[in-house]
């Protein structure tokens, strides 16, 4: 069975990059430790963004697509 309950992790930060992001939760209202979440959290969307992209470059590549036949492309795949 998994636990919900949250895990203390230790990170370390440059003195400098500490009193932003106090600075920048005092600003916003919310703890460290929910600014720090949500830094990960849009972390991981961009990693999986980068992976789709790169992907999709792979496939067109191998498919030999050009950028003219893209709108060609997309309009067949809404129909």
């Amino acid at each position: 069975m998994r636990s919900n309950k949250a895990q203390i992790v230790s990170i370390s930060l440059p003195p400098d990059m500490t009193k932003e992001v106090q600075e920048l939760a005092r600003e916003e209202r919310r703890s460290v430790s929910e600014v720090l979440r949500e830094a990960f959290r849009q972390y991981a969307a961009n990693k999986i963004l980068k992976d789709v992209r790169k992907e999709a470059r792979r496939t067109i590549k191998k498919k030999g697509i050009k950028p003219e036949d893209v709108e060609h492309i997309v309009r067949e795949g809404r129909k």
